[in-house]
């Protein structure tokens, strides 16, 4: 059974709304997964949520450096905002997974996907009410970049135990 914890903090939004937008969160805490890539490298973050029809999955990176702002990527402005980022259709999850090219310590951080599904209503003065619900999956991807430096090391590291 997952464990779910409301929030009353909204997620980063990157879209422009008309009428009032409410936000209501369920993040779960669970696995944590460390990936390391090359500077200039390329990686796939692997979602775990399930797509049901009608929902959405977006991405979210909350950030290790401070001046370094959280990101919400979603399907509809990833080709603008985010060049060096892409949607891969996962057929055996029935999800998406997040394909970074090109990456830079700016890509570092927390990354998590969530199934996100927009609730529409209208209140007694017929203004439009959006309420979107976020149900995230049981995974947490920690993406760091390894320096020239840092890979070097690591590299004769790995070799040194396979030599040995």
């Amino acid at each position: 059974k997952k464990n779910k914890k409301k929030t009353s903090h909204p997620p980063p939004t990157t879209m422009n709304q008309t009428g009032v937008l409410f936000c209501e969160q369920q993040r779960v805490f669970g696995a944590e997964v460390d990936m390391r890539v090359k500077a200039e490298g390329s990686i796939t973050l692997y979602c775990d949520c399930v797509i049901p029809l009608g929902s959405l999955i977006v991405w979210l990176r909350t950030c290790s450096h401070e001046h370094q702002p959280s990101l919400l990527i979603d399907y509809s402005e990833i080709f603008k905002k985010f060049p060096h980022f892409s949607f891969v259709l996962n057929s055996s999850s029935n999800s998406y997974d997040l394909h970074i090219t090109n990456v830079s310590v700016s890509d570092e951080g927390m990354y998590y996907c969530a199934k996100r599904e927009s609730i529409i209503s209208k209140d007694v003065n017929g203004i439009k009410n959006e309420k979107l619900e976020y149900e995230y999956g049981n995974k947490t991807t920690r993406l760091s970049v390894l320096g020239e430096k840092t890979f070097s090391l690591l590299f004769m590291l790995i070799c040194f135990v396979l030599t040995n």
